[in-house]
């Protein structure tokens, strides 16, 4: 039977302490996102609501649409524009090195 190397050149995870650990480790990955989330939404609740006033931004209008619009394709376009960077980045470094395709 292959493997990928994870197996770490035959460790043996089989046994108490690896079970042990790795139990240990979800738990306290499991618990140190949801416990600041808690407190964190126990302090929002907590929070007095302030009355609308002159400085308010609706969230009704079309301002805030195009607002929300403009962040999120702003956002998305910086999420994808490395990828988009590397292709012509790395072919401009090859046509350098005298490799072409």
């Amino acid at each position: 039977m292959e493997n990928n190397g994870s197996a770490f050149a035959g460790l043996n995870a089989d046994n108490i302490f690896y079970n042990l650990v790795t139990s240990i480790a979800m738990l306290t990955g499991r618990f140190a996102t949801i416990i600041p989330a808690l407190a964190i939404a126990g302090a929002l609740v907590e929070k007095k609501i302030v009355p609308a006033s002159a400085a308010t931004f609706p969230t009704t209008g079309l301002l805030f649409i195009a607002m929300l619009i403009g962040v999120i394709l702003v956002v998305g376009a910086l999420t994808f524009f490395p990828v988009f960077a590397l292709g012509p980045l790395l072919e401009q470094l090859f046509v350098y090195a005298g490799i072409t395709f």
